[in-house]
């Protein structure tokens, strides 16, 4: 066997390791989907499209966590769904959890990447510092806010980190600024059995307003992983080698999206998922392509994370000593999803400012020829990558 050969089966091994060691009943991968799910619901807006990582808002977030102390700590531990877990054991979790999602093969990529940007002039707390690099590989990068370059050096570390798909996540700079904590997510999946684009034909899409429009819908035959009650139906369509896969959850066409998205909670999902049956059947998909971006501080706020984003209430004096009066000045996720016959590819960035005051009946027939729901899943961690609302392909 060759080094090389050798090399794969170690990373194989490693992986596998990390996976297990994260667990599919893993308290941490289940306070991410519950937040991912919580966040999900508040974000959401009839007619509009929705695509977010809860992984990625989560990462970024955590790794701010460590900065956190007293009441604003635990608020923001509270708006995780995490209050039940010790910061060591978080940290732990998270670190093995992106240990295990690291793919890199021809037909399947999934890359995480974390960092920390701080302004020149100030002295960070060690043990922020050490905690964010052993645990989320992220490294602090001293920068000059008042320089031009160094808006543009992030942006950059972006654009390599998602493989061109997001080039911009910071335009300016406030005076205030001190740091800012950076995740992306990149994705990039063949199907398992992709679309054949000669059966891609023209078909029309209804929306919840009444309307209707013609989009390119793709279609094959297959068996796959079903799930039917009284609401809705759902199909899992798997990439590669079927670890990872995406579920399009429809309603029927009785109930209206903006009602159903309300179901689409934590204990649905667990209950929902071992209901899956493997199906012969047919499925009609659109293509499609979304870019998403959003400040989310009103809605963390909603979800009980209210001290972090106001000035002398927040306490992240474990970031730093002087000055001690930071908060976040704000949380912005972007993101970019294209599902087309070969797979998807889809990536997500978050990033955290912190400022300072101071400065028939066996027969399927899948046609989601209407608003849906998705969701990209790893089926060995049970981790809810990204999550999404199709309204208007």
């Amino acid at each position: 066997m060759s080094c090389s050969g050798t090399s794969e089966i170690l990373k194989l091994a490693d992986t596998a390791q990390a996976a297990e060691e994260v667990g599919i009943e893993n308290p941490t991968v289940e306070a991410n989907n519950q937040f991912g799910l919580q966040l999900f619901q508040r974000l959401y807006q009839t007619n509009k499209n929705l695509f977010i990582s809860p992984l990625s808002i989560s990462i970024a977030l955590t790794m701010t966590l460590n900065g956190a102390t007293g009441d604003t700590q635990q608020e923001m531990k509270k708006a995780l769904a995490l209050s039940d877990l010790d910061l060591e054991t978080i940290n732990s979790d998270f670190g093995n959890l992106q240990k295990s999602l690291q793919l890199n093969s021809s037909r399947i990529k999934l890359q995480i990447a974390n960092s920390l940007w701080g302004r020149e002039d100030l002295v960070f707390d060690s043990d922020f510092l050490q905690t964010n690099r052993d645990y989320f590989n992220a490294t602090l990068q001293s920068v000059n806010f008042k320089n031009q370059q160094s808006i543009t050096d992030i942006n950059q570390w972006v654009k390599d980190r998602t493989s061109g798909k997001i080039d911009r996540v910071i335009s300016q700079v406030e005076p205030e600024t001190i740091l800012f904590l950076i995740n992306a997510v990149y994705f990039k999946g063949n199907w398992t059995k992709a679309f054949n684009p000669k059966k891609t034909t023209k078909r029309k899409f209804f929306l919840i307003d009444g309307s209707q429009r013609t989009v390119d819908m793709m279609s094959q035959s297959g068996r796959y992983l079903t799930y039917k009650n009284s609401d809705f139906q759902a199909i899992r369509l798997p990439y590669d080698n079927g670890r990872l896969g995406m579920y399009v959850l429809l309603p029927d066409s009785k109930h209206s999206l903006t009602d159903w998205v309300t179901e689409l909670t934590i204990t649905n999902w667990k209950v929902w998922q071992p209901q899956f049956v493997e199906r012969e059947g047919n499925v009609v998909l659109p293509k499609f392509k979304v870019e998403y971006e959003k400040d989310l501080n009103s809605y963390l706020s909603a979800l009980g994370m209210k001290r972090a984003f106001v000035p002398n209430q927040a306490d992240f004096s474990n970031i730093c000593k002087n000055p001690s009066d930071l908060y976040i000045g704000g949380v912005k996720h972007k993101s970019y999803i294209e599902v087309a016959e070969e797979g998807t590819e889809a990536a997500a960035v978050t990033s955290v400012q912190v400022r300072t005051t101071t400065i028939q009946p066996n027969q399927l027939y899948f046609v989601a020829n209407r608003p849906f729901a998705f969701i990209i899943e790893d089926q060995w961690t049970g981790s809810i990558l990204f999550l999404g609302i199709m309204a208007n392909p």
